[in-house]
């Protein structure tokens, strides 16, 4: 009972991690900015009953002892190539860095956030994937990508919230400032959709990875095994609830992430069709079947979209150095670096503060974190959290490539959805700084991890 009910929350802690539905316990000063508030969200608390079922789970199975629980420098001879190395590094890296913030309380916060979202890393790769099952837990997120896509449809033709505040949604529309928006050339403004998320960039990312995890199911699952694509019910809702999604994608308007899935989407299918031991995964005739299908739908969603939307594709497409975006951008990696040599940085989380005290007179809207992760890193831990994390990232990549030899197609998949996060990674914080963009960056962390370790198929 207790089991079946442990794997119904992570089920629903997965397809929820796009839902912003929190509550606010602090903020500083009189106007909330989100990155100067400390806030519990309803995925915090779906992850500590996860984490409360890993740590009984733990001790009904383990003799209670502190030696279970010790990290042995002695028998890690190569203590320095793993990457658990350099992420407890970063942690403690971090927490010096605190003593240089002007905000203790949100460095702390900011602090414990951070070693939440590294248990939650070892929680996936070392106990929840192996537990539930890869297959069941990308079936949940994609089942999420899917209600994300309905929402972001409504709310793209209707162009403004359409009232689910209780999953978290932004109130938006056309006479809101701040949003995010572009204009057609008739003077016609036009909202980007959101879903349950803070920002369309972050719908985007999440449902880049909600697509994935179609591919990975529709491609390698036993389900789809035994008989012809589009040959039964099961294999239509499928397909259909892909075309869904993927049209929800292109609402976003997110031009750097539907670039990238763009190009991953070339890419894989160049490579498959190139390296000999991928060629073979889809060398069956089911198998080719089942790429012309995709490539089927994908073309006819890009043709319907692209029919329906041309000139706000046009638009949006069109980036000169006026645009807003560009010019904050700029602006806030101008800041970032602008900033005195410092081993630990202005200390994790101050970035808003310290950028407040050196420009007190900006629009509200404008105090945002410096939109680039590395850039972030640097300025609020130093060159020793940025070297840390850098370390993390680079071990835990070669630990993946090692690991896996990347035999299979959906590892060669699983390597590219990790370098367009990174890639998003220089455009955005939002891997840092929002809770759905944590989970995302951390999840992907750990299925890489769980690969890493020898784990195969199994379902």
């Amino acid at each position: 009972m207790l089991n079946r009910l442990e794997r119904y929350i992570f089920y629903i802690f997965l397809f929820s991690i796009p839902f912003q539905a929190r509550k606010i316990l602090y903020f500083e000063g009189w106007r909330f900015n989100e990155w100067q508030s400390i806030s519990v969200y309803a995925t915090d608390v779906l992850l500590g009953v996860l984490f409360l079922f890993w740590l009984f789970g733990y001790l009904a199975h383990h003799k209670f002892s502190i030696f279970n629980f010790q990290f042995s420098i002695k028998s890690q001879l190569s203590i320095f190539q793993k990457p658990d190395f350099y992420l407890i590094l970063f942690l403690i890296i971090s927490a010096i860095s605190i003593k240089n913030s002007d905000s203790y309380l949100i460095s702390w916060f900011q602090w414990i956030k951070l070693v939440e979202f590294s248990v939650f890393y070892w929680y996936l790769s070392h106990y929840a994937f192996k537990k539930f099952g890869i297959f069941n837990s990308f079936t949940a997120i994609m089942a999420g990508g899917l209600f994300q896509a309905v929402i972001a449809i409504i709310q793209f033709l209707k162009q403004s919230s359409i009232g689910l505040k209780y999953f978290g949604e932004s109130i938006v529309n056309v006479d809101l400032p701040g949003i995010a928006s572009f204009y057609l050339p008739t003077g016609e403004k036009i909202i980007r959709a959101y879903g349950t998320t803070p920002h369309p960039n972050v719908l985007a990312t999440f449902f880049l990875v909600s697509i994935f995890c179609f591919y990975f199911i529709y491609f390698y699952s036993r389900l789809h095994s035994e008989h012809e694509p589009f040959a039964d019910n099961w294999d239509r809702f499928f397909i259909v609830s892909y075309a869904v999604t993927l049209f929800a994608f292109f609402t976003t308007f997110s031009r750097t992430i539907i670039f990238i899935w763009f190009f991953a989407f070339c890419l894989r299918s160049i490579v498959v069709g190139l390296v000999k031991h991928y060629r073979v995964i889809f060398g069956t005739k089911e198998g080719r079947a089942r790429i012309k299908v995709i490539l089927i739908a994908s073309f006819a969603v890009i043709v319907l979209f692209g029919s329906l939307y041309y000139n706000e594709i046009i638009s949006r497409l069109t980036i000169d150095g006026g645009d807003q975006s560009v010019q904050l951008r700029s602006f806030y990696s101008e800041e970032a670096l602008s900033g005195s040599f410092n081993f630990f940085g202005i200390g994790i989380g101050n970035f808003i503060n310290w950028l407040v005290e050196r420009n007190p007179y900006l629009s509200a809207y404008a105090y945002q974190p410096v939109h680039n992760i590395f850039l972030l890193l640097y300025s609020e831990t130093g060159i020793l959290g940025l070297s840390a994390f850098i370390g993390f990232l680079v071990f835990l990549l070669k630990d993946f490539i090692v690991g896996t030899k990347l035999k299979k197609s959906y590892h060669f998949s699983l390597l590219f959805l990790f370098i367009s996060v990174i890639f998003i990674g220089f455009f955005d914080h939002l891997f840092l700084t929002l809770q759905q963009g944590r989970l995302v960056l951390w999840l992907i962390l750990g299925v890489l991890t769980f690969y890493s370790k020898g784990d195969t198929i199994k379902e």
